[in-house]
């Protein structure tokens, strides 16, 4: 109990190969697991969360703010893959001030990275990521909260 375990998923339409959807899934004890389909296309959504037309107006500036600000996520995992590679040749480094400086480089672009995914690929959805508070209230803000969403263009899963 007090577990929640969170998955983002890279999926395409061919098997074996990297698409451009991300899935987030949340998986909680006693609870059905949610399946959120986060926009990656800059600017460009469907009601469902695919690509095709520009965010429903309804949604406000906050929200407009929120797709304008979304990178390409290829250039974001790019970043990731980069980073792994510099670990690699890091981690044969001999000289113990040489790896200590790359592995601070490492650190802060690390860093940097998980900021860019989390404002700027996931924007609003990022709070699926947060553990749920124990708050009775709770249901009550989610049955007002839905229809909200609904009119931003997110579909019951």
């Amino acid at each position: 109990s007090g577990v929640t375990v969170c998955v983002l998923t890279l999926a395409g339409l061919q098997p074996g190969s990297a698409g451009d959807t991300l899935l987030l899934t949340r998986l909680e004890k006693d609870a059905a697991p949610l399946s959120i389909r986060v926009p990656t296309a800059r600017g460009k959504v469907r009601a469902g969360g695919g690509r095709g037309v520009s965010p429903p107006q309804a949604c406000g500036a906050i929200v407009m703010a929120l797709f304008l600000l979304q990178v390409p996520l290829r250039s974001v995992l790019s970043d990731f893959e980069a980073i792994l590679k510099e670990q690699k040749e890091a981690n044969g480094c001999t000289d113990k001030q040489d790896w200590w400086l790359r592995r601070s480089q490492l650190d802060r672009r690390m860093k940097s990275l998980i900021e860019t995914l989390e404002t700027q690929v996931l924007g609003c959805w990022r709070g699926a990521l947060l553990p749920a508070p124990p708050q009775p209230a709770l249901d009550e803000e989610v049955a007002l909260l839905h229809p909200e969403l609904g009119r931003c263009g997110w579909s019951h899963p």
